[in-house]
């Protein structure tokens, strides 16, 4: 793969900004950033836990229940009705309050690493282009994914009722959510990671971690963390051959949002929000469309993206390369 991949201006921008560090200092790095942005993070999801939690009669008598019997089996149910059956407003929470994590990680690139937004693939020259075809990229991955999974019989779509304002909502949430992971993975760490060490390693690094961060979801395990790790080489893989962030944000945006709110599946684990329509796994064969998890721990999934890989290595160029054009750097005075 070594030979496949090329450093673009960005890499080679942020390399001139600063020499990094040996790859397990990185590590160490990204991981304080990551507790951090997610302590912010949890400020506005817990006031809003806690909101819910008093409000809803359901939470108040599961938790009553573990609080008189101690019972892990009650108190498990409780963890899972936190996870997949929170209210849409608590969900579209949790997606608008990642752009705190957007904005840590950028702070953390811009005045302790001292980079450019740029460095980070946030480069002005045809933004819309870029993101509008990451659009598309995104959407023919996943409808491709729900296709298969159709004509197998392993899944069946139906019509559902749902709220468009709540719908809309959670489109813009989903705008918010895949940029700020793709800001903290690609933008950040497999840029920083790359300074001192190998771009494959960077890109193998970022991924896997990528992978990790979804340790907790409901229904995780050893496929889920290999597709989400194989989607993450091939976003990393897309910012490199794009020279810019913008598509992979696009890719992981609309890949979310028409998985969990036009196709109806639970994306990652999580849940499904407002949807047009409602996916229903057959029985048995949750090895294809991957059962609870949703589409993303099924074998479908690991073809999919492992073919996308290769297509996207070996058989798509890289973006001849624009004169660098920044976003502006914010001014305080």
């Amino acid at each position: 793969m070594k030979q496949l991949l090329c450093r673009t201006p960005m890499l080679n921008e942020a390399k001139e900004n600063g020499k990094g560090h040996n790859w397990a200092v990185e590590i160490l790095i990204f991981v304080l950033v990551f507790f951090i942005a997610q302590s912010l993070v949890s400020i506005p999801v817990t006031v809003g836990t806690m909101v819910w939690m008093f409000t809803s009669e359901e939470v108040i008598a599961a938790l009553m229940e573990v609080m008189e019997t101690g019972d892990m089996t009650s108190y498990m149910e409780v963890v899972e009705t936190f996870t997949t059956q929170m209210p849409d407003w608590m969900m579209i929470l949790q997606l608008f309050s990642t752009a705190i994590a957007t904005a840590t990680a950028i702070f953390y690139c811009r005045w302790i690493e001292k980079r450019s937004l740029a460095s980070m693939g946030m480069r002005r020259p045809y933004f819309l282009r870029e993101y509008g075809v990451g659009v598309l990229v995104g959407i023919t991955l996943i409808a491709a994914c729900v296709g298969i999974c159709c004509i197998s019989g392993s899944m069946k779509l139906h019509a559902s009722s749902f709220s468009p304002l709540i719908w809309l909502l959670y489109l813009l949430g989903f705008l918010i959510q895949g940029m700020s992971e793709e800001v903290l993975c690609r933008g950040y760490m497999m840029v920083s990671v790359s300074r001192k060490n190998s771009l494959v390693l960077a890109v193998l690094t970022n991924s896997v971690i990528f992978g990790l961060l979804h340790l907790a979801n409901p229904g995780f395990g050893l496929l889920p963390l290999l597709n989400i790790i194989l989607f993450g080489i091939f976003e990393s893989i897309y910012v490199l051959k794009r020279g810019n962030l913008w598509g992979a944000c696009a890719i992981h945006s609309f890949w979310n949002f028409f998985q969990g709110n036009i196709f109806g599946i639970s994306v990652s684990g999580t849940g499904a929000g407002a949807s047009p329509l409602a996916a229903t796994m057959t029985p048995g064969q949750e090895l294809i469309n991957g059962g609870t998890f949703g589409i993303e721990g099924g074998l479908v999934v690991s073809v999919v993206m492992t073919l996308a890989i290769l297509v996207l290595l070996f058989l798509v160029p890289a973006k001849q390369q624009e004169p660098s054009d920044p976003i502006p750097e914010p001014q305080f005075s």
